[in-house]
């Protein structure tokens, strides 16, 4: 059980990094933000990587256990697509950080990236469904592990390439913000066109 003081840091630290971005926020800012002085943040979380892990980490995990209940339930296709493309845009929407965490992780941390992503045994789950649906011809063949790359790549890339986005077309965070909402619905339109015979 943590204290009172280090919830406050990891309230601070959160909101530090989604205003400012992780590579931006500094130390002085999570503790002027906590009230407290410097050094009681390096009191109890020694460094703002530290501090940025254990709330990534714990970001992440409640995301996944929103994604497995996602997989898990007896939905049909069309439903789990929209699900998984409604839940995964408001999550990152509201944790903007998560994209560079998990990418770091995959490029300098590799061991640790199966506590990260947790969907690996609803993967098999997910390729029975459309291995059944094709069978059944209500959707042409698709391998699972293209059909999930096109999932995850639509739905994330926007998140990982907000900077080159917004520069190339000249959008506000605004802006970019309502192309997120709309992708909400044209996601699942274009996965479930791209499934149909």
């Amino acid at each position: 059980m943590i204290s009172d003081t280090e919830q406050k840091i990891l309230e601070a630290a959160k909101k530090v990094f989604i205003t400012k971005g992780y590579a931006a926020s500094k130390t002085r800012d999570i503790a002027e933000e906590a009230d407290i002085n410097i050094a009681s943040l390096h009191y109890y979380y020694r460094s703002k990587d530290k501090l940025f892990r254990i709330i990534a980490e714990d970001a992440v995990k409640s995301f996944n256990e929103k994604i497995d209940c996602i997989f898990c339930k007896n939905l049909s296709l069309e439903e789990k697509i929209n699900f998984f493309v409604s839940e995964s845009i408001d999550f990152f929407r509201r944790n903007p950080f998560i994209p560079l965490f998990i990418m770091n992780e995959v490029n300098q941390h590799l061991e640790n990236i199966d506590g990260l992503l947790s969907c690996r045994d609803n993967m098999k789950e997910l390729s029975s469904q459309l291995e059944q649906l094709a069978a059944e011809g209500k959707i042409r063949s698709i391998d699972s592990k293209q059909f999930m790359i096109n999932l995850l790549g639509m739905t994330i890339f926007p998140f990982v390439g907000r900077p080159m986005i917004c520069k190339q077309f000249d959008i506000s965070d605004a802006e970019f913000d309502q192309l997120l909402i709309q992708r909400k619905k044209l996601i699942p339109q274009l996965i479930i066109n791209d499934l149909k015979i």
